[in-house]
């Protein structure tokens, strides 16, 4: 049997006990536990958690209603509402009705607007994505496309709040600003890795490591974010657009080849 076959019957397993022991209100988090694996590899393997759902729904039974936990209800709300309104405009009362609760409930949930909003955006957050997948090795190419075919298919989805946050006014970015709390920003770990390629001379020093990593996130968020959002363009499919997004990057920094350094 694939070893990948047995790592996605390992989450479905592990999805369906914790469906036993907390209900469908357990997180990503949960689940990656326990799994035992990198909340990246979920997405990678078998998606959102929705989309696990729906198909633990379909191949055996199990009854799924994704508005019935309260709190996912209220950031399935939120999300919505951010989407449409923004996140500085966007008011507590209005999520409350979205998610069809009290703002009470809200309130009571995640205390106040600012723990909402966090709340949000680190569930959005790649910064796991990176942790667990981007260790430098020999192979820079194999790197960027493990990277690149999970982060890809994940700011797609998330692409209405990821606008927001990314490009919104200065106003939405400020606020994202205040609420962080000194946690490392993906691009400064997708720098980290370009540092350590550099100083390996598996790379040719194009540009300085933020510098790389900024045009890296700017070929995935036009794929993923712009193109869909403002010209049309589908991501049906993630593979061959993640290679098409590997190879530009990497013959744009003219990656020395094995066999010019041997010889």
């Amino acid at each position: 049997m694939d070893v990948m076959d047995v790592i996605e019957q390992r989450i479905v397993r592990a999805a369906t006990c914790l469906l036993q022991q907390v209900g469908d209100g357990f997180t990503m988090d949960q689940l990656a536990s326990k799994a035992k694996v990198p909340r990246a590899t979920l997405y990678r393997r078998v998606g959102s958690k929705e989309a696990l759902m729906q198909r633990l729904a379909g191949e055996q039974g199990i009854a799924f209603d994704p508005q019935r936990n309260v709190m996912t209800r209220i950031l399935q709300g939120a999300r919505r509402v951010f989407g449409h309104y923004g996140l500085t405009n966007a008011t507590i009362e209005q999520i409350a009705d979205e998610a069809g609760v009290g703002v009470a409930t809200v309130y009571r949930h995640f205390g106040d607007k600012d723990h909402l909003v966090w709340a949000v955006v680190e569930e959005l957050s790649p910064r796991p994505f990176v942790r667990d997948l981007i260790s430098p090795t020999e192979d820079v190419a194999a790197d960027l496309m493990a990277l690149t075919t999970t982060l890809l298919p994940f700011f797609h989805e998330y692409r209405d709040i990821l606008r927001i946050i990314l490009t919104g006014s200065p106003a939405e970015r400020a606020y994202v600003e205040h609420l962080r709390t000194g946690s490392e920003r993906t691009l400064d770990q997708i720098a980290a890795y370009f540092a350590a390629q550099l100083n390996a001379g598996r790379l040719r020093a194009a540009g300085q490591p933020q510098e790389l990593a900024l045009a890296y996130i700017g070929l995935l968020f036009t794929f993923a974010v712009i193109g869909p959002t403002h010209y049309g363009t589908s991501l049906d499919d993630p593979e061959h657009a993640s290679h098409l997004i590997v190879q530009i990057f990497l013959k744009g920094l003219n990656q020395p080849s094995p066999q010019k350094e041997a010889s």
